[in-house]
């Protein structure tokens, strides 16, 4: 994988990171609303029924008042059966909304671990891609350092094409190298050709 490749997957990886953290922002906000709006609901319905088990509790013991007065406790009774039914009835809807905004909680928590750990695992991804590209890169770097020093040796060098082969300018009297002693040195290119 050359290095263009590697820059173009970090950008893409990057890309990505970006769009996960914008998803579960979004997640989380969604979830953080609905969760509110449980909230205030449970909230409401717990005082309405509340109020609502006051208002009839004092209408009872009114009218309570007047049917024992007229001979009529059967009614009563039949209402208070009645009344205490709709109270239980409100009170298990209160629990039941209490226990969807648990819930709702849990999958708010459960969906910021996630969101959490998706970016975690996207940012390592980006690290291990941005560390490759920088030792290719560096590789590269090294490579073209040892190309330039070996160009600038040749432009210093008396040199020239001799059909499809270099022909060379060797000082008769300088030192022989290489393993065999077959190199001997090129003398430096004279200014007024350079």
């Amino acid at each position: 994988m050359d290095t263009e490749a590697l820059k173009v997957l970090v950008i893409q990886l990057a890309a990505v990171a970006e769009r996960l953290d914008q998803r579960s922002q979004a997640a989380v906000q969604h979830v953080e609303q609905a969760g509110a709006m449980l909230d205030r609901s449970a909230h409401r319905l717990g005082s309405s029924s509340a109020d609502f088990t006051r208002e009839v509790s004092s209408a009872l013991q009114r009218q309570s008042g007047e049917f024992i007065g007229k001979g009529l406790a059967d009614s009563i009774g039949q209402f208070k059966s009645q009344l205490t039914a709709c109270a239980h009835a409100a009170s298990a809807a209160a629990r039941t909304l209490e226990g969807e905004r648990l819930a709702l909680s849990r999958a708010r928590r459960t969906w910021l671990w996630l969101g959490s750990g998706a970016l975690l695992v996207a940012s390592t991804l980006a690290t291990v891609s941005s560390f490759h590209a920088v030792s290719s890169s560096r590789k590269e770097v090294e490579r073209n350092q040892i190309a330039a020093d070996l160009l600038r040796a040749y432009d210093q060098a008396d040199v020239r094409l001799c059909g499809h082969r270099l022909c060379a300018n060797v000082e008769d009297s300088g030192a022989r190298q290489g393993a065999d002693n077959q190199y001997r040195l090129v003398k430096p290119r004279p200014a007024s050709t350079h």
